[in-house]
């Protein structure tokens, strides 16, 4: 069943953090390139929904799957992809984006 932002903000903001589990992909690419991620940073910007930019659905084939913008800092923006399954909530990946490069590409 696909939420909306609000259903996804508020199911964020009372979900246990015993309930929330990080994919092979999320380790894979800390290790790789992106050595400024840990799970708590991830897991305090989830819970912290005054912060979200905006919940992308990218459900697909009985899938639950959302893209989530988070303000960082007043330079860079940091991107979650999320599965829900059950009553789990499994990072598959996150990086921050410099919001200086986001307006570059959009013009």
């Amino acid at each position: 069943m696909n939420k909306n932002a609000s259903e996804v903000k508020e199911m964020l903001k009372n979900i246990k953090k015993e309930d929330i589990h990080f994919k092979k992909h999320f380790y894979d690419k800390q290790k790789e390139d992106r050595p400024y991620l840990n799970e708590n940073l991830i897991i305090d910007s989830l819970r912290n929904i005054s912060n979200f930019l905006g919940v992308q659905d990218q459900s697909k084939r009985n899938i639950e799957k959302y893209r989530i913008g988070i303000k960082l800092s007043n330079e860079y923006d940091l991107v979650v992809i999320i599965e829900i399954e059950n009553k789990g909530l499994y990072i598959k990946t996150a990086w921050k984006t410099s919001r200086k490069w986001q307006k570059a590409t959009q013009k």
